[in-house]
């Protein structure tokens, strides 16, 4: 898969940016497309027969002058694995069993990824994580030596994860989201130029966090599962899976009022368009 690489400045600094593509997933149509989220409308969406499109996995990379920083890890290969979902209950299992699709080989997880452009999991300072979901965590093992930072909210609530299947003794960094930024009540700044942070986009998951760089040409909105797609997220569209309605839309109504008063580049895990928005620098 192709790797989308992306240089911008950070007050007049080179800052270059990568996206990889770790695999991809399907899930129902159904599940996909529903007005109702929650046990229920997912229940329901085990009837049916069909798959959504496939959506891509991105995870990305910024060179910074203080350090190599990896926004989530992707998917593993051994999702593929016959007994992989054995160590969780039997209905998450049979969910993913067989009402969603993983198409990801080795070749594909992010150690290979960073490789493409001359990094590798030593080289990375910091691995962020915008929610603990198995897409997103597959690719810790190969950053066991490395800093995980996990917003105290997402980790207590753990929505959707499955501890069973993180890497043996797994311990991130949490982080207490104690500062504001714009119109987000919660964020943490990651670098001392306070120019790469951490903010709550609550709704998918509890704790669900995006992270926002500032540079130059303005600001790149890295934002995990806040809403699958750019489209969706003006549309305000939601998978049945996510923790929260409600919170889902206000928060989807934050990205919009921040978008209005300046250059919002809006980078969603799923979206096939995240590459091409990175790099032509397309705003909401």
């Amino acid at each position: 898969m192709d790797v989308i690489t992306k240089e911008v400045k950070s007050n007049g600094q080179l800052i270059r940016i990568h996206g990889f593509q770790t695999g991809r997933l399907a899930i129902k149509q159904s599940a996909m497309h529903s007005k109702k989220t929650g046990v229920w409308p997912t229940l329901k969406s085990f009837r049916d027969k069909t798959f959504a499109d496939w959506l891509p996995v991105w995870c990305w990379a910024i060179e910074h002058p203080e350090g190599v920083f990896l926004i989530d890890t992707g998917l593993s290969s051994v999702v593929n694995q016959k007994h992989y979902f054995r160590k969780i209950d039997i209905i998450s299992r049979y969910y993913f069993e067989k009402q969603m699709k993983f198409d990801i080989a080795q070749a594909d997880e992010i150690d290979q990824q960073l490789k493409k452009v001359k990094l590798d999991s030593k080289a990375v300072s910091k691995v962020i994580l915008t929610h603990l979901h198995i897409d997103h965590v597959g690719g810790l093992p190969y950053f066991t030596n490395v800093p995980v930072l996990v917003n105290e909210r997402e980790w207590q609530s753990k929505d959707g994860a499955f501890p069973g299947l993180f890497p043996d003794k797994f311990t991130p960094e949490i982080v207490t989201l104690s500062e504001q930024f714009q119109v987000f009540q919660k964020a943490h700044y990651i670098t001392q130029r306070r120019d790469l942070l951490m903010v709550e986009t609550t709704g998918h998951t509890t704790g669900h966090t995006s992270v926002i760089l500032k540079v130059d040409e303005g600001l790149l909105f890295f934002a995990g599962d806040l809403a699958y797609t750019q489209s969706r997220l003006q549309q305000q569209q939601f998978s049945t899976t996510i923790k929260s309605h409600k919170q889902s839309i206000i928060t989807c109504q934050k990205v919009k009022e921040m978008a209005q008063k300046e250059k919002v580049i809006f980078l969603p895990s799923h979206d096939h368009q995240s590459g091409n928005r990175l790099a032509n620098l397309t705003s909401l």
